[in-house]
């Protein structure tokens, strides 16, 4: 068996062979790290819809601090409204002067401005176009006298004062010394103000019915009152003069409707004096409005002697049926005074009834009735001024009839 010989070889470590086996294994650890990033599988999660939909929740402009901008800019200048909506016409007998300086007109003698429902004549009329108001008084004549005073009339009303001042924008107006008419009252006022065209308000006012509200016989003076024309007069305290004289009839206040409708309400008396039985007032009293259909009014008369009188008159129709008034009155007079010789009492009364049947109620059947019944002498001793027009009636005479008529032969 022959022999086996091993050489061994020395191991030659070079720099060379170093670098070659780092830089092969730099290239396998890349080509494993490739592979491995190949072979990963992509996975896709699975999402489960939700069958409630939720809107987004858009926050608004304002909570984000945006400015929103818009790209039709707004004008800052302000167009100013008109203060006259109608044409002012306005004329004057001497001159019309305009004076630029002031920005005033002024027109004299038998001066006159008129717009829309509004006229106002006077003999001084200054407009004031700054304040956009009018002033309006009277002037002196040659003899002295105050002529020309205002006259405003604003539709079916007109107020005739000493002067007066009127916004055109405002519509309100201060008048002084104003008269005026309201139903059967002629109001007289110091100074008015006018509020808008269904309300004035009055101090130092004075009303009556007597036909000179200046020299009245008889008139009522309030402090303070609300007016409202064609509805009513509200008045504070107010006291009853009698040829400018105060009486203590007196109200802390009063109510005075004024309507053309029927209501009911105070009638006011009148005053005088008789030589037997002193001062008197007469047919004073209150009407009641009950319907359409009755009235009823009751009346008295005093006199400071002591004497008294009561009237009690109701009218009644029913339209295309009948119509009629029934009244009772009585009056109870003393003569003189108490404990001298001359003194008597005396109590009269009288009953009047009248009833009208209309044609188209019954052709076939009419009734009728005057009635009239009572003193004697009821008239001959009345006192009272409704009866001094039958002061020479004698004779009380009353009848009722009734016919019928049949038809047929």
């Amino acid at each position: 068996m022959g022999d086996t010989k091993i050489a061994l070889l020395a191991l030659r470590t070079t720099i060379l062979h170093i670098v070659f086996c780092c830089i092969l294994g730099l290239l396998f650890s890349l080509k494993a790290t490739a592979q491995e990033t190949d072979s990963l599988e992509t996975v896709v999660p699975s999402v489960t819809k939700d069958s409630i939909i939720i809107e987004p929740q858009i926050p608004a402009a304002d909570e984000l601090n945006i400015t929103v901008l818009d790209t039709v800019k707004i004008d800052s200048v302000k167009t100013k409204q008109p203060l006259l909506t109608d044409k002012v016409v306005h004329s004057a007998k001497d001159y019309m002067r305009l004076s630029r300086k002031e920005n005033k007109m002024y027109l004299y003698n038998e001066a006159s401005i008129e717009y829309g429902d509004i006229s106002l004549k006077a003999g001084v009329i200054i407009l004031n176009n700054e304040k956009n108001e009018v002033y309006a008084y009277g002037i002196v004549d040659s003899l002295g006298n105050y002529v020309q005073s205002p006259v405003f009339k604003q539709g079916q009303r007109t107020v005739k004062p000493d002067s007066i001042r009127f916004n055109f924008q405002t519509k309100k107006a201060l008048v002084f010394n104003s008269k005026t008419e309201e139903g059967a009252f002629k109001v007289q006022a110091e100074v008015t103000k006018r509020q808008n065209d269904s309300v004035y308000f009055m101090s130092n006012v004075r009303f009556t019915t007597a036909e000179n509200v200046e020299d009245a016989e008889y008139y009522f003076y309030a402090r303070k009152i609300k007016f409202v024309p064609g509805e009513k007069i509200v008045t504070g305290l107010v006291n009853m003069y009698i040829a400018d004289v105060p009486t203590p009839l007196g109200l802390p206040f009063g109510y005075f409707p004024l309507t053309d409708e029927r209501t009911s309400g105070f009638i006011i008396p009148s005053f005088g004096d008789n030589q037997d039985r002193g001062y008197f007032l007469q047919n004073g009293g209150y009407y009641f409005a009950i319907n359409e259909y009755l009235d009823l009014a009751v009346l008295g008369d005093y006199y400071t002697n002591g004497s008294y009188g009561l009237r009690f008159d109701s009218n009644y129709a029913l339209r295309y049926r009948f119509s009629g008034n029934l009244s009772f009155r009585y009056e109870n007079l003393l003569t003189s005074e108490p404990g001298f010789p001359d003194y008597s009492e005396t109590s009269i009364y009288n009953i009047r009834w009248s009833h009208r049947q209309d044609a188209k109620a019954d052709p076939s059947s009419r009734f009728s009735a005057s009635v009239n019944l009572g003193s004697s002498r009821y008239y001959r001793r009345s006192i009272n001024q409704s009866n001094a027009g039958n002061f020479l009636n004698n004779s009380l005479s009353s009848s009722i009839s009734y016919s019928k008529t049949f038809s047929g032969e």
